[in-house]
């Protein structure tokens, strides 16, 4: 380290200053001070520059999108089809229908639904088919009930929902066993 000291000492020493050096070096530094402003103000300027053109530039991207705008809307083909999607015009003789999509879905879980609200107390098929035998099969004639009988209990304890049997046909009611 001492050794680098030394040849530091021995170079500088060995440096000869003249008039004419410290006059260019003053010149150059007072160049350096006078210059340095303008020169921050020109790049200042050029930043400023093209800030204002980029500007310029996306103005000029809208005006020509506007543009665009104005001359569809000078076509009356779009006039028509934008009255038709946003006033919901039609044209005379025309019928139009809005269809309304308000109807939330639920979302669907992982959840296995209760048995109780799945289960069928009976055999809907099994009853309809027994049902349209039994009517296509039998003799007797319809009979007609008032509509408020309907839902009353009859007077000899029998269900409602039993079959009425014509006492005059030549078949006895016989048991039936519940299906």
């Amino acid at each position: 380290m001492k050794r680098w000291i030394d040849d530091v000492g021995t170079w500088a020493s060995s440096l000869r200053f003249s008039g004419f050096t410290v006059v260019v070096v003053v010149l150059v530094l007072a160049g350096i001070v006078i210059v340095s402003p303008s020169l921050s103000t020109f790049v200042q300027q050029r930043r400023e520059i093209a800030e204002l053109r980029e500007s310029v530039r996306q103005s000029q991207e809208a005006v020509n999108e506007i543009d665009a705008e104005r001359a569809k809307w000078k076509d009356p083909v779009y006039v028509r089809s934008q009255a038709r999607d946003r006033l919901f015009y039609v044209m005379p003789g025309e019928t139009q229908l809005n269809v309304i999509d308000d109807i939330v879905m639920p979302i669907e879980s992982d959840e296995e639904p209760d048995p109780e609200l799945s289960r069928m107390p009976s055999n809907w098929a099994r009853s309809l088919s027994a049902s349209f035998l039994s009517a296509g099969t039998t003799d007797a004639p319809p009979v007609e009930a008032p509509a408020d009988a309907q839902n009353e209990p009859k007077p000899d304890g029998a269900d409602s929902t039993t079959e009425s049997v014509d006492p005059a046909s030549p078949e006895s009611p016989a048991e039936e066993t519940p299906q």
